[in-house]
This record gives structure tokens, sequence and C-alpha cells, in this order.
């Protein structure tokens, strides 16, 4: 009997393609949506392909692994497209005053350039904030992905910061421009809520230790994002996952972005999606990626910059005016909030941009990796988590 994976999200791809890795028979049922969901190419001005995606990858870790534990490594599948992932040049922010910030990603590198710019003792406190982070991020490695969980403790809560604010956070910078990079990530990750947790700031500590990184082709050019979902999507067809548009087998792994419900308490908010365009530029010869956040007093705009042909594609993002989309996954409103994410683990497993993990690519990735873990365990009795040292291949795919 095959195992049925609900959805051609991200997460769907990684599921589909992971279990089909370890032996099974596996149907990705798409409900006619393109393979990759939302963040799927779309043709865009002058029939160019241009998608919904950050153009900038965080924790590519995640996208190794996937590639890895799917049947090959993702270098390999990147030199064979012609394509490189390297580090990606500072990001520039300009703030409402008319300053600017050239933000590197490296710690050293940015505490030189806040020192540079605003000062050594606004660099020192930024650099605290987010060594203090570090420790959040960790936390939040336990809670959704690296283990599939919810902290049902108060310790747990406290360790992933979900009784703080990203506006306590900006109080503690005590500093303008500073503080609304803390701030503005609450419109960047889907809220507006004033209440938006402290959690959420883990975002700079995660650039700060894995690095910002950009696709780039055999010269130098800066390239769109989804063709890494293009490479999974392939991996997935190459591992002989069957495309479905339905299916009448029960599922096994429901990739669909939906929240659970309940009588006692309202469904979270859905994540608001910023209003996204595409428009094409004069070239100025510049190659590489590049990344513009305009910080405005409603809220964050995004413009990123890559060459096409003899143009510049510029994709952007406005969070001033996010929309309320359930393929995006569920609002970061306030630590509550955060606490009512769909587990990844319960009668019917489900990954998605709804999951403990989050609704950015990466986290995507990392809740279907949990799911899939679980699904093989509870189907063979092997445990194939990368903590198990002892696992060597499962015994489906050996006899397949």
């Amino acid at each position: 009997m095959s195992l049925v994976v609900h959805g051609a999200t991200l997460s769907g791809l990684a599921a589909g393609a992971r279990l089909a890795k370890l032996g099974h028979d596996v149907e990705l049922v798409t409900e006619g949506a393109s393979l990759g969901g939302r963040w799927a190419a779309t043709e865009g001005p002058g029939g160019h392909l241009v998608d919904a995606l950050p153009q900038l990858v965080s924790l590519p870790a995640t996208w190794r692994d996937v590639f890895k534990k799917s049947g090959g490594h993702l270098v390999t599948e990147l030199n064979r497209a012609g394509l490189a992932l390297v580090e990606a040049p500072a990001v520039e922010h300009r703030f409402p005053d008319g300053s600017t910030l050239e933000l590197p990603a490296e710690r050293g590198a940015q505490f030189h350039a806040i020192s540079h710019r605003f000062g050594t003792p606004a660099a020192e406190r930024w650099r605290d904030l987010i060594d203090d982070l570090d420790a959040v991020w960790a936390a939040r490695r336990a809670f959704g992905i690296d283990g599939p969980g919810l902290p049902l403790e108060r310790t747990g809560r406290q360790q992933l910061w979900l009784d703080r604010t990203l506006s306590g956070l900006g109080d503690r910078l005590d500093h303008p421009q500073l503080s609304v990079l803390v701030t503005d990530l609450g419109p960047m990750l889907g809220t507006h809520s004033p209440s938006a947790p402290a959690l959420l700031a883990a975002t700079h500590a995660i650039d700060r230790t894995f690095g910002r990184w950009q696709l780039v082709d055999e010269d130098g050019r800066g390239q769109r994002a989804s063709r890494l979902v293009e490479l999974l999507a392939d991996r997935v067809i190459e591992r002989g996952v069957s495309v479905v548009n339905h299916s009448a087998t029960p599922t096994s792994i429901d990739c669909r972005p939906r929240t659970t419900r309940s009588l006692l308490r309202p469904a979270p908010r859905r994540t608001l999606r910023p209003a996204i365009s595409h428009a094409l530029r004069d070239d100025d010869g510049i190659l590489a990626l590049r990344t513009t956040v305009e910080h405005t007093p409603t809220g964050p705009v995004t413009t990123w910059l890559r060459p096409v042909a003899d143009a510049l594609m510029a994709t952007t993002h406005d969070h001033r005016r996010g929309t309320p989309d359930p393929d995006w996954g569920l609002a970061p409103d306030s630590g509550r909030a955060w606490l009512r994410r769909t587990p990844i683990v319960g009668d019917l497993l489900a990954a998605s941009a709804c999951s403990p993990a989050g609704n950015e690519p990466w986290a995507e990735l990392a809740s279907a990796a949990l799911a899939v873990y679980e699904l093989h365990e509870r189907l063979t009795g092997e445990d194939c988590r990368p903590t198990n040292r002892h696992f060597r291949g499962s015994t489906l795919e050996q006899r397949s």
C-alpha cells in the first residue's frame, strides 16, 4: 500500500522524497497545485520566471539535509544545474530619518558596521542581544526543529522568550534604528500585533550563526531561490513518487497548511502575506543579488535585485499591507498564538507552514523531516533520526 503525502507544498516535496528514499511507495497528492505550492515559480515581467520566496537562503543545512536524505548531495545537484550556493552580500537597511546601515551576517563584521555607523555602545548592545538570542535559538531547535513538540512547562516557554515581546527587545536596544531591525521582524514574519513574541528575533541569531546565502550561476549572477524548489521537485520524480491530483487512500502525512480547532479557544489568525510584486529595472552591471529593506513608519518593504538577460528583476515584499492567507501559515501574534500551532505528531502527522518550526522555507523542510521520522518508526520500528547513530539505512530500502 502506498503512503500518501497530501499537499504540493515544500513540506510535501520534502516528505515525499525522504519517504521514497527509505523504501516506501509514496503518492503525493497535489489537488492540482504546482509542485512547491506557494513557492513555485510563475511567469513574470518580460517572460522571466519569478517567485514569492525570500531570495536570500537561510539555514542552508536544511536544504543539504533533505537532498542527502533523499538520495544525493545538494552540491552535486547544484553543479549539475550550473549553480552554486554562496554567501550573500550585506543587507542594506534604510530608515525613516534617511540614515542607512549595511548589515553583514558575521558577528565581528556586524559589530564593526554598527560601531562605524552608530557608535560602539550601540554595537555592544546589539551584540549582547544577539548573544542572548543564541540561547533562544537553541531552545527553539528543541521544539519543532530537532524535536516535534511544543513546550508544555513554563520553563520551556520562558526559554523561548514567549513571555517577552519584540517591542520589549526594541526598548532594550535603546536605539531608534537598531530597535526597528527587531520590531520589523513582526510584519516580516506575518503579524502587526504589538504582542508579537520575542522568539521571532531568533531570526537574527540564525543569520549570524549560519549566514545568508544566495544562488548564483557559473558566471556569479544571482538566481531566483525557487530553483532550489525545482531541484527538490525533480528529486521527488527521480525517487519514483507518484504525483496525483487525488487519492482514495488515507493520508499518512498532511502537508497542507491547516490548523487544529478547539471549542475552548479561537483558531489562530492566518499569517499576513505581503503584497508581492515584480518589475524590470535597468541593468547596472552588478551580478550579485542585492537586498534592501526600507523601514517605513507603517512597516518594512524588502526588495531583492537580481540580473536577468539585459535587465534587473526587482522582487518586492511589501509588509505594510499584508493579506491573511491560509497558505502562509499561522500568524505569530503572541506567545499564546505560537503555542496553538498545529502539532507535527498526533493521530495524523502534519508538516506545513502551520507547524511549530514556523512558516519560513527552512522551517517547512525541518517539520517534514520530523514527520517522516515518526511515520517510518511507526510503520517499521526503525529509528531513522540523525540522533540514532546505529541507523545504516532502512530495511525496506535494502529489499527494494
